[in-house]
């Protein structure tokens, strides 16, 4: 069991070691990107407020880009509101479902020692059992 063990978490290791070198050049290449995107988005700002200034006063060319980007910053903003409380809905519905499965298996364990106590004394010694051996054992690998 031991070479077996070590053979496991040697991969294990590899592998966390390869995912985690992969997430340090994607996030390196991500940022170099965004850095050419922020340096684009930049330029068209320039040439949209030199653009509307041909049409415009350069001061109403300059309100009208600001105007934009407050636009589209509050639609964004409210995207992400919609997003996060969509994600909260699903987490309560997942809490909601693992209440009723909590509370099944409670009124199932309560039906259990009503109708066959021995039985259910010896399944709760045996799961104390099982829990007790796997603590030792964890215990024991440690030291």
């Amino acid at each position: 069991m031991g070479p077996l063990a070590a053979m496991l978490s040697a991969l294990v290791v590899t592998d966390v070691g390869v995912t985690v070198s992969r997430y340090k050049r994607n996030g390196a290449m991500w940022a170099i990107a965004s850095l050419f995107f922020l340096t684009a988005y930049i330029f068209a700002l320039v040439a949209g407020a030199i653009y509307l200034s041909a049409i415009y006063t350069p001061l109403k060319a300059t309100m009208i880009l600001a105007g934009i980007s407050v636009v589209i910053g509050l639609i964004i903003i409210g995207i992400m509101y919609a997003l996060n409380a969509r994600d909260e809905r699903i987490a309560a519905e997942k809490r909601r479902r693992s209440q009723a499965q909590t509370t099944f298996a409670i009124a199932t364990a309560l039906t259990l020692f009503r109708k066959q106590p021995l039985l259910a004394a010896g399944l709760a010694v045996g799961v104390g059992t099982v829990l007790g051996l796997m603590r030792k054992s964890g215990d024991n690998d440690r030291s």
